[in-house]
């Protein structure tokens, strides 16, 4: 293990298993001493995971692009007059899904624009047709900024919403939305978005329904690092009054096509700073998910020693990303799983809450 000087003392801690704390976080997150990062962060990796990386074999269904805001760092999102605006039927969201579990796909994950024309019934018998043409598969769906807007919708609390979505097919939450908690950085680039707080409340209320979820970050944009850390110290209050968080999901701002193009991609250093920041700070997390589509290739061997140990999915046709440009190229499954075992680790195949998949139990 390479020595640790100039964090002697967090690490100290680290070893300890005294949590870190914001002023931690802040000396962790502005730091530049990427060796001492690395070290910190790949010891709490490996003593929570090894050398497993984890990975799912997924579709995305990205139903509409259709919005009723305008956030200033988005490029997937239209207006309904749009020439390029689309919502997919659910008899094609139904063959889309039948044609990925040909190939071995057995988890989807939706997520789409904030259409006021697609009443929770659509979302409804999405979910069923979908379990029913394929029993086998785990549907991870809908954002708290989604489950928010069909709620007010539908004119119900949102809890009434998502009962009626579990019984109707969903397994799991995903992390989107969150962007960055700050007040003053959301006002920015988000301003018509739900709040943080409601953010937060939603997914306690998802986590009290007996649903896992992810949380998310999205960095390199107008936040400071002092929000980093905040975003960070808040999730990790929420997860200890619940534990329903399964993954820190950081995403790298992708500029491109949007109203927020001017600004530079992260770099490098960057990432690195958030994923060992992540890793170290967020101690009742169990897993921190780089995805391999929002940072250049060549990074992915480093955040696996930065304390990343999910690389996310396959995400058979996923957009919103692509819209603005995102770097990765893509992986096939068998490209996935090779890529994993070049970065001398173990490729471990989950689904949404880390179940270990057997091929043999899928039923399709």
């Amino acid at each position: 293990m390479e020595t640790v000087r100039e964090f002697k003392d967090i690490f100290e801690k680290v070893k300890a298993g005294v949590r870190l704390d914001a002023e931690d976080g802040l000396r962790l997150i502005r730091s530049h001493n990427l060796p001492e990062l690395g070290t910190m962060a790949n010891f709490v990796k490996r003593r929570l995971h090894g050398r497993k990386a984890h990975f799912t074999h997924s579709i995305n269904i990205n139903h509409t692009n259709i919005c009723v805001l305008a956030c200033k760092f988005c490029a997937f999102a239209k207006k309904k007059n749009s020439s390029e605006a689309y919502a997919l039927s659910v008899d094609e969201i139904e063959r889309r899904v039948r044609q990925a579990a040909a190939h071995g796909v057995w988890e989807v994950h939706i997520v789409g624009g904030l259409h006021a024309d697609l009443r929770l019934s659509y979302y409804e018998e999405m979910l069923r047709r979908i379990k029913k043409a394929c029993p086998g598969v785990l549907i991870q769906a809908f954002t708290a900024v989604e489950l928010d807007f069909y709620a007010r919708l539908e004119r119900v609390f949102v809890e009434e919403v998502i009962e009626r979505l579990i019984d109707a097919g969903l397994g799991g939450v995903p992390g989107g939305g969150a962007e960055i908690f700050s007040e003053r950085a959301r006002a920015l680039i988000c301003a018509p978005k739900v709040s943080a707080e409601r953010w937060l409340q939603i997914h306690k209320l998802v986590h009290q329904a007996g649903l896992r979820s992810n949380a998310t970050m999205l960095y390199g944009h107008v936040e400071t690092p002092e929000e980093r850390v905040d975003h960070m110290m808040r999730l990790r209050k929420l997860q200890d009054e619940t534990g329903g968080f399964l993954a820190f999901v950081p995403l790298a701002f992708q500029p491109d096509h949007t109203e927020l193009a001017h600004l530079p991609r992260t770099s490098g250093v960057t990432d690195l700073q958030v994923l060992a920041t992540a890793r170290l700070l967020l101690d009742n997390f169990s897993h921190i998910r780089q995805l391999w589509n929002y940072v250049d290739e060549k990074l992915i061997p480093v955040a696996l020693e930065f304390g990343v140990d999910d690389l996310g999915g396959t995400n058979f046709d996923e957009t919103i990303a692509k819209a603005a440009g995102a770097q990765g190229r893509g992986f096939t499954y068998e490209e996935l799983l090779g890529f994993i075992r070049q970065c001398d680790c173990e490729p471990v195949e989950v689904n949404s809450t880390y179940t270990e998949i057997h091929k043999e139990c899928l039923v399709v």
